[in-house]
């Protein structure tokens, strides 16, 4: 994970980046494992190392339609003096009766996946002779070992094929599924719910806006990207800002009794930002509140009575965005039993410039260039109420603290909206 010098400041209880990341892990201990089907594993972590039941192959199997036979029959095999085998019977995949096994000298037909008969150590593709043929005949030695399939050749039992804290994807599947394993336990994905404030929100977005009323820029956002960032959004809600109004709203949500509960506007500093207020009301232990970041520096997070965690994002769409990649993923993943992201680096096409006093994100897109090499393009726009600049982006670029400009060709870190993309 990247680390930066802990040396600068840009105001009194302002936290650095890096020390919120610390605050979040500390805070996170895992969830429970539960068992699953393995067709609802996939976005999971596992919770456990996962050893092979049984070999891949199971048993040793030709990887061609052709013929099996012992490759010693064949070895004095000559121009002057051909040996000849002929063709008894068939080894058929899936076929239940017993294995076939070579009697002498003979070969068996055998297509691919079938079991390889006992006595037979490689395999004469159809290509080399015909299905017609009755009787194989060789001219030189055939190697031992052609088009076969060993016995543990792509997985031995016992073998720990995948490690507890590993999220389970598509690749996983063919592997678990040949395994037989049907079942596997996992973490359990943290539960959410998603208060967003403002009276002059609108969620209809058919609704004709009335004078002052904007649609919600984030609610739709944050539930569809909610799987991609880890957790499991239940319940949302949008409300008036007033201390009532978010009051009655957090209540409402805590009786579902998620892991986390997400907000976004009122964490600022203005006359209407009624967060933390309420929070500390209620007996909420305020873990932090702002940080040396741009976008999101209101972001505020807390430990609620019951057992929830808050997070307080600011109304800003972007903010929002950035706050839920930047702090609400790095605490899911690590509820879930991941390892720390590590962080992806690309080149910058271009020079930039920013505040040196705080972290800062800028929205930008990452791609191979035509040479193959990963490249990262700031985007000219920037303001966090922008939401033009924020769809032709695809990643943050992270400029840290103590840095006031990086130039075409630097190296820059980069969070992909994306976690899971390349």
């Amino acid at each position: 994970m990247f680390d930066p010098a802990h040396d600068c400041c840009s105001g009194p209880g302002l936290r650095h980046y890096v020390d919120c990341l610390e605050d979040l892990h500390r805070e996170a201990t895992h969830l429970e494992a539960t068992e699953v089907e393995l067709s609802e594993a996939i976005g999971q972590t596992l919770a456990d190392d996962l050893k092979a039941p049984l070999s891949l192959p199971s048993f040793n199997n030709s990887a061609m339609d052709g013929f099996a036979f012992n490759s010693d029959l064949v070895k004095d095999a000559t121009i002057d003096s051909p040996v000849r085998l002929p063709v008894v019977g068939a080894s058929i995949a899936g076929d239940n009766a017993g294995l076939a096994q070579l009697k002498g000298r003979q070969a068996v037909k055998i297509m691919t996946g079938a079991p390889l008969p006992l006595g037979a150590d490689t395999v004469l593709p159809v290509e080399a002779a015909s299905w017609e043929t009755d009787v194989l005949t060789f001219h030189a030695p055939y190697q031992a070992d052609q088009h076969v399939r060993h016995i543990g050749q792509d997985v031995a039992q016992g073998k720990t094929i995948l490690k507890a804290g590993t999220l389970l994807a598509s690749q996983h599947l063919p592997l678990l599924s040949a395994l037989g394993l049907g079942k596997v336990r996992v973490i359990q994905r943290p539960t959410a719910a998603w208060i967003s404030t403002g009276q002059e929100l609108v969620d209809d977005l058919s609704q004709t806006l009335k004078p002052g009323q904007i649609y919600n820029a984030t609610g739709l956002y944050a539930a569809a990207t909610a799987r991609e960032l880890g957790f499991d959004l239940q319940h949302t809600a949008t409300v008036r800002d007033t201390p009532q109004d978010f009051a009655a709203a957090l209540d409402t949500a805590i009786e579902g009794k998620p892991r986390i509960i997400l907000s976004t506007g009122g964490v600022s500093a203005g006359q209407y930002d009624f967060v933390k207020p309420v929070l500390t009301d209620m007996g909420a232990t305020i873990i932090f509140h702002k940080a040396r970041i741009k976008p999101a520096k209101p972001v505020l997070f807390a430990r609620l009575p019951g057992g929830s965690f808050f997070f307080g994002l600011p109304g800003n769409p972007i903010s929002t965005a950035l706050a839920l990649r930047a702090f609400v993923y790095p605490f899911v993943r690590h509820l879930s039993g991941q390892t720390p992201e590590p962080m992806r680096v690309a080149r910058l096409t271009r020079d930039v410039q920013v505040d040196a006093s705080k972290t800062v994100f800028l929205m930008g897109r990452m791609r191979l260039s035509d040479s193959g090499l990963m490249i990262a393009i700031p985007n000219k726009r920037q303001q966090s109420f922008q939401t033009a600049p924020f769809a032709e982006s695809n990643a943050w670029l992270m400029v840290p603290e103590g840095v006031s400009e990086l130039s075409a060709g630097d190296q820059v870190h980069c969070l992909p909206f994306d976690p899971g993309s390349n």
